[in-house]
């Protein structure tokens, strides 16, 4: 099964971070990690208040090789690096089956939540009926309803989406559509969170 780190990062020192991040991609390529959003300026805001400076969100085989990774000498010597030019939360999430359906190439798009459902039965007739609006868009689900192990940080996440498009404008596209308005007045009525568009590494 799919693995997903998700970092939250603000970057306090520049000219440190940069070198951090010029040298993470030697750490991670050999873990089989696929960068699918890096860097600043990536994400606009679609619902609640967070606001990512800068949005990592990157895929390995599963959790086991994430920790692999994450725990490995030389990422733990880069983790320091990281750490002081910068503050934010990483959190790892199980994906979904089968791993291989992320898409390969082109400017990708994605949509990432952190839901509290407030109404368990209400949120399942959304949770229920929002498939079919996300494939009618011919977007996939990478994380649904995990809850995220913290690795860093204080954020604490309640129900992770994230959904992949094939661009950013099919994702706000399938966001905005007269299929999914009802169900997004649903899901509204019976949780709260935070949502955000995404753009492709």
């Amino acid at each position: 099964m799919s693995a997903y780190v998700i970092g939250d990062i603000n970057v306090t020192d520049p000219e440190t971070y940069a070198k951090y991040a010029a040298a993470v991609p030697a750490t991670s390529g050999p873990f089989g990690c696929r960068y699918l959003v890096r860097g600043p300026g990536k994400c606009e805001n679609a619902e609640g208040d967070w606001r990512p400076e800068r949005l990592v969100l990157a895929e390995y085989k599963d959790v086991e090789t994430i920790k692999s990774w994450y725990y490995s000498p030389e990422y733990k010597e880069l983790t320091k690096l990281r750490q002081s030019a910068s503050t934010g939360s990483l959190v790892f999430a199980e994906g979904v089956d089968p791993h291989a359906q992320a898409r390969e190439g082109g400017a990708l798009g994605y949509f990432i939540g952190d839901i509290e459902v407030t109404d368990p039965d209400t949120y399942a007739k959304y949770a229920a009926g929002v498939p079919e609006t996300v494939a009618l868009y011919g977007g996939t689900y990478l994380v649904r309803g995990a809850q995220g192990e913290v690795a860093e940080g204080s954020w604490t996440p309640k129900r992770l989406v994230v959904l992949e498009f094939e661009s950013l404008e099919r994702v706000k596209a399938w966001y905005n559509s007269p299929e999914y308005a009802d169900l997004k007045k649903l899901r509204q009525s019976a949780s709260k969170g935070n949502l955000i568009f995404a753009d492709g590494a």
